[in-house]
């Protein structure tokens, strides 16, 4: 899996050296800013977005009936070893310390559908993107529409495929006894999810709007597509970096978006919501994992 993720960097950086290296840099325009009040929301933003992961996490906790305090400070502890791996997928190993020994396959499965339910939202708006730019008839069309049945059947279906009868593995009989939990989590989870998913793409479009550019709707529907094409690439660190910028490259191509723009306004959303929050999270204090 290693080698794979190597090879795929490769060919990102590959394919990011040539989309530059066509850019005529001496009469590239761009990098003027326009609207500050479009920067200054994007960062407002955060909260919102931050505060609907939160709420995901909270509705996880609800059964165990800890502390809010606790719940806080797991859910930052998150952030931060979220950041640390890659994809954020990470997430739940920062939220363990706080948490006994008998909770972790709950914790970490309940994360993981978290996580998945994100995911959902990035197929479907993806799709609807791909649908309008390219047509039903086209072979990503076909792709994405596949690939978002998959990931629906198993978000909402995944736990049917644990057998009825009592197992006499005891990893499989935790699980067993936690299915029922997930029927509450799953709707909740996508409605963050798809509130979480618009929150920051509204904060990508915003940047763009920084710099003067007033087609909201052509660039919301565009970045769908970088979200979208970015779900299906592994990455060998947090957020993206150097993927996000290779897609929304690709996405841009040929429309009147320019490269140091594209390149900057990928870079910021990177900073606002992947960078900022691990940084705040820096200054929570840890406490020693309970017996």
């Amino acid at each position: 899996m290693t080698l794979f993720k190597l090879l795929v960097f490769t060919a990102v950086i590959w394919t990011l050296y040539f989309q530059l290296k066509n850019v005529d840099w001496e009469h590239a325009r761009g990098l003027e800013v326009a609207h500050w009040w479009a920067l200054i929301l994007a960062f407002t933003l955060l909260i919102p977005n931050l505060w609907m992961e939160f709420l995901k996490w909270k509705i996880i906790t609800d059964p165990l009936n800890v502390e809010t305090k606790l719940v806080k400070n797991a859910f930052w502890a998150g952030v931060a070893s979220g950041f640390m791996s890659p994809n954020g997928w990470g997430n739940f190993l920062g939220r363990l310390i706080y948490f006994q020994k008998r909770q972790t396959i709950y914790i970490v499965f309940s994360t993981a559908l978290a996580n998945l339910s994100q995911l959902v939202p990035t197929l479907l708006f993806g799709l609807f993107a791909v649908f309008l730019k390219y047509g039903r008839t086209n072979s990503l069309w076909i792709s994405a529409s596949g690939a978002a049945l998959v990931i629906l059947l198993i978000y909402f279906f995944g736990d049917y495929l644990l057998p009825k009868n009592r197992s006499r593995y005891l990893f499989v009989r935790r699980l067993q006894s936690i299915r029922g939990r997930y029927q509450n989590l799953k709707w909740p989870f996508l409605a963050y999810s798809s509130i979480r998913f618009l929150v920051f793409s509204v904060q990508y479009a915003l940047l763009f709007v920084t710099f003067g550019y007033g087609d909201f709707w052509f660039l919301i529907t565009q970045i769908w597509l970088i979200y979208l094409f970015t779900s299906f690439v592994p990455s060998l660190w947090s957020g993206k970096v150097l993927i996000r910028e290779t897609a929304a490259l690709f996405v841009f191509a040929k429309t009147s978006v320019s490269v140091p723009d594209v390149i900057v306004c990928s870079i910021f959303i990177y900073l606002i919501n992947i960078a900022l929050p691990a940084f705040m999270s820096s200054f929570i204090w840890l406490p020693k994992r309970k017996n």
